[in-house]
């Protein structure tokens, strides 16, 4: 069953690629960005929660668009 998952996932990734480009941008962008600045775990989590938000719309708007 994973396996089937891990396919669906990557076609996902190979038929829309400028979405899960943007997705990945955003995360290693925001993971470099927390490690630069050294912020508080309460603002950490404020930008992951807005992260979480951005990712969701990047998502709808990308794959089923």
């Amino acid at each position: 069953m994973k396996e089937k998952s891990f396919m669906k996932s990557l076609i996902l990734h190979i038929r829309y690629p400028w979405t899960a480009i943007c997705l990945l941008i955003l995360w290693v962008g925001l993971a470099a960005m927390c490690a630069a600045l050294g912020l508080t775990s309460g603002e950490a989590i404020g930008l992951i929660c807005g992260a979480g938000v951005a990712t969701l719309v990047i998502a709808i708007v990308g794959f089923v668009g």
